[in-house]
Parts: C-alpha cells; structure tokens; sequence
C-alpha cells in the first residue's frame, strides 16, 4: 500500500478549502439548516450525495489500486447511533447549525455563531460526564457490531479493510459504483425547493428554471446576504450569491460543484492519514477547560488528530470566502434568521437561548452517536458505513418532525 502521513498543520489547508467551499453554498447561515429542517431548501442533502456520488468511486478506485487510506468508519452501535442522531436532528432544526457550521458561521462574523459555540461546548461536556456511566456504556455497548461498511469490516484501530468472505477491493469498486449512481440519482431527480422541479444538478445544465424557482433563489440570494458587506453588479460576489441570474456558466458550473470540491477533500483527507470530523475538537476543549479526569476525556486526548487544526482551517476559510468571494460577513450585527423570526419575533435573548440550547441538544447527540454531519454523514456515507447511513436516517427524521412542531409550517 502506498501511504502517506501529514503533519498536523495540512489541517488548516484542508479546513480552510472545504470552509471557503462551504461558505459559498451558504451552509454557515442557520437560515439554511432550519430551511433544510423544514424542508424546504435540500441544499445541504444535495451538497451531500454528489460528494459521495463523485468521490466513493475515486476512492474505492485508488484503494484498488494500492493506495492506503485513513479509514474512520464509526463503529455500528445501533441504539446510541440513532438515538443520537435523533437528537442531532432536533438540534439542529432548534438552532440552525451543526458542529463545523458554528465555525463557519463565526467565520461570516454571526453573533449567533458565538451562543452556538458555547451550547456545543456545553452538549459535548454532558456526554462526557454520561459516557462513563452505566446509561452511557449501555448506549455504546449495546447492539454494537463495530466498524462496518458495505462489503467490508474494518479492525478497530487499523487502517485497512477487511472485504467480506469471497469479495476484494476490485468488488469493493464496483459496489462503490452502484452505490454512488444511487446517491447520483437521487440528486438528479430531488427537487431543491419545496413546490420546484429542478434539482441543483439538472437547474443548472439545463439553464432555466421556471418562475416558482427563480422568486426562491432570489429570497435564498437575500437571506445569504442579509446584513453582509455591500458589492456591485460586476463583483464575484454578484456571481456567487446570483448564480442563477448571470450569464457566466463558469459561475453556474462552480456552484454545483461544491459538494463535489468537498468530497474529494475529504478523500485527500483521509489518504493524508487523518479523520474529517469536527463535533471531536468540541469534546476534546470540553475535556480540557472541564473535565480533564473524566474517561471519555482520556480517550479523546489519545486519538485526537489535526481536528482542532481543521476546524480552525474552517473558520478561516469560511472568513476569506465571506469577506473576498461572497461578501456576506456581518461583522456580528444582530441578525435572527427569518424562519426564526416569523414564528418567534425579533428577541434576541430568544433566539440566544435557541442557538445555545439547540447546539447543545445537537453536540450530545453527535458525541452519543461518535460523529456528526461531517464524521457520519460526509465521510460515514462516502465510506459507505452503515452507521453513517442510519445515523443520517435518523437526524431527517427528527429535524424534519421537530421543525413542523416548531416552526408550524
């Protein structure tokens, strides 16, 4: 196999891609998630599966061909995986974020961003202290079958696969293949808006969308860039934040492709031989501000990587693309998410409380699970881990029942 380990510092680099890249499909806005949450605006879901759709191939490809990866899969505990992505999913449909949108969001200069971080802060912290406990090992103990994914075990601790009786790498390939042409379709048919027809992909080979689609970009155009930075009609910005509206299909084409530049960073990720997770860096600042005794401290101070560097990557990324690219810093004004606003008002002690408590609900649960949107659901699913499918299973379900309940809409 051939292999390579980078130093702690590439974090930052890959952080500060996949950061920039996130930022300007408009993921470290909380009006984005709670619109997910609603169901609305599947953005995020589309983002998501043409990641994997275009970088589960590559990577099985490589592994095929003798290239070693870093492979995380999350271990299947099925009762704590999806208890903790229900509550992920109730999280995040209260406050908006999910564990590497807060850093992205305080990278846009979001007040919110910051009662978001202390609530992460505080979720990551009560899993700590459940963990060693007997309700807690019970979770993690529990109908728990390791790492697994489709077509292969992975040992704990090592960095290579296991295929299945009678299966190889070239298998593992070409099931990579079907699996990712699921994931593709999905894409392709799924409507991004509620009452549309077009999904990202098929809006912009095809160039036009019917009215109903384009009044919807327009109001997504305006909440992105509530409260930013101003920019004139020949900025990137113009193009980045009304790609839909101009004529450059470079712009159109780029756009579109931010869930695959995602991907495929995650797979240089992990064949640099490290993780892509970001609720960790949560719990090990938790461990080390509060609980530095507690065993569940101990375990991440041992197995902790370049997360805290790729995090902080993260929040610069997101920083540049929104002061340089899309213009949608907002210096820490007071800003509350529309959604937020209509069915709560302008308050912003409440909406305070709804960032803190929502991000806290949200980090014990990706902590329960032992991964988030990025372990779980990003690099889970490109893995093809069977927590990672369940895990994300489980967060649709809860966001969607909750923001119905919430937001009554």
């Amino acid at each position: 196999m051939i292999t390579v380990t980078a130093p702690l510092w590439v974090g930052i680099i890959i952080g500060f891609i996949i950061g920039a890249a996130a930022e300007a499909w408009g993921i470290g806005n909380p009006e984005t998630l709670i619109r997910l949450a609603k169901w609305e605006d599947r953005l995020f879901v589309d983002c998501i599966l043409i990641g994997v759709a275009v970088s589960t191939p590559v990577m099985y490809a490589l592994y095929a061909a003798g290239i070693g990866f870093h492979w995380s899969p999350k271990p299947l505990y099925i009762i704590g995986v999806g208890l903790g992505g229900f509550l992920f999913g109730i999280g995040l449909a209260i406050s908006g974020y999910f564990p590497g949108s807060t850093w992205m969001a305080l990278g846009e200069g979001r007040r919110d961003a910051i009662y978001a971080i202390l609530g992460g802060l505080v979720g990551a912290a009560a899993w700590t202290a459940l963990f060693q406990t007997p309700a807690g090992q019970w979770l993690v103990n529990t109908l728990n079958f390791g790492s697994v994914i489709i077509g292969a075990a992975h040992p704990a601790g090592k960095e290579y696969l296991i295929p299945w009786d009678g299966l190889t790498p070239i298998d593992l390939f070409l099931i990579s293949l079907v699996y990712a042409a699921v994931f593709f379709t999905i894409a392709y048919y799924m409507p991004r808006y509620k009452g549309g027809i077009h999904s990202c992909i098929r809006g912009t080979v095809t160039g036009k969308l019917p009215d109903v689609e384009i009044a919807k970009r327009r109001d997504t155009a305006m909440f992105l860039t509530y409260g930013g930075l101003p920019y004139d009609d020949k900025s990137i910005a113009k193009k980045l934040n009304e790609y839909y509206a101009v004529e450059s299909n470079v712009t159109r084409y780029y756009m579109v492709s931010v869930g695959a530049i995602v991907g495929l960073t995650v797979v240089l990720e992990m064949f640099l031989h490290q993780i892509f997770g970001e609720s960790t860096t949560y719990s090990w600042m938790a461990g080390a501000l509060f609980l530095p005794n507690f065993k569940y401290s101990q375990i991440v101070f041992k197995g902790i990587g370049w997360e805290p560097f790729s995090d902080i990557g993260t929040l610069l990324g997101s920083f540049f693309a929104a002061v340089f690219l899309t213009r949608r810093f907002t210096a820490f004004r007071k800003i509350i998410p529309p959604s937020w606003e209509k069915r709560f008002g302008s308050n912003e002690g409440l909406r305070a409380l709804g960032s803190f408590g929502g991000t806290a609900i949200m980090m014990f649960g990706a902590r329960m699970a032992g991964g988030c949107a990025s372990g779980h659901i990003l690099s889970g699913a490109l893995q093809m881990a069977i927590s990672g499918l369940e895990f994300g299973v489980m967060v649709m379900i809860a966001m969607i029942i909750t923001a119905k309940l919430i937001y009554r809409e």
